[in-house]
């Protein structure tokens, strides 16, 4: 009976392997490519059209993280022209090769239960040459059943443990969401004034 188990893990492991075929791995640089974020991204896409995504957002050279890493697990989109002007997407984002990802890091990062959701859209390559209106990555924060834009920037094929150096500056800058985490904190009061209004409205209808 084990030994049947065992071969049952076994090929569901190499099941598994032999769906997600495609391996990425990619550091964050922000909108002006000057600073890298402490945090990057490892994934690997699968199944019909490569239309699976899951990994992880590797968190180890973040100083003040609770956990090495959160999971991140999407599907591939397709952003067209029109899709900027609703969503507050930014140039260079549209395309094929873009993938979408639900990310715990802001409860990996806390160590417990934030409430706050990050949702990332990602490229699958770097550019040849980084300049505005060619970002290729975009992400967004959501709290409070509401969401807004969180940060945008250049994807890069070097990740922060490469070197100390790179390792000190990581630290310095910070995780990805952490610009967005103190315009967080200055929204949620607004936020939930909103909310609560729109609620008593609906009670009394």
């Amino acid at each position: 009976m084990k030994l049947k188990s065992l071969a049952v893990i076994t090929l569901l492991v190499i099941a598994c392997s032999s769906a997600f075929a495609q391996s990425y791995a990619f550091g964050f640089l922000n909108y002006t490519g000057g600073m890298q974020y402490c945090n990057y991204e490892v994934f690997q896409t699968g199944g019909a059209g490569n239309f699976y995504l899951s990994g992880m957002d590797v968190l180890d050279a973040c100083a003040s993280s609770a956990n090495p890493f959160a999971t991140i697990e999407g599907t591939a989109i397709r952003v067209t022209t029109l899709n900027l002007e609703s969503t507050g997407l930014q140039p260079g984002i549209t395309g094929p090769g873009r993938y979408i990802y639900a990310d715990a890091i802001m409860d990996a990062y806390a160590g417990s239960y934030t409430g706050e959701q990050w949702i990332t859209i990602t490229a699958t390559s770097v550019n040849s040459k980084n300049k505005a209106g060619k970002w290729n990555w975009d992400s967004f924060l959501g709290f409070s059943g509401y969401e807004f834009l969180g940060g945008f920037g250049f994807l890069t094929d070097k990740l922060p443990n490469k070197s100390s150096e790179a390792v000190m500056a990581a630290k310095a800058a910070g995780p990805t969401f952490k610009a967005s985490s103190a315009a967080l904190k200055k929204n949620k009061a607004s936020r939930k004034t909103t909310l609560d209004k729109a609620s008593r409205r609906t009670t009394l209808q």
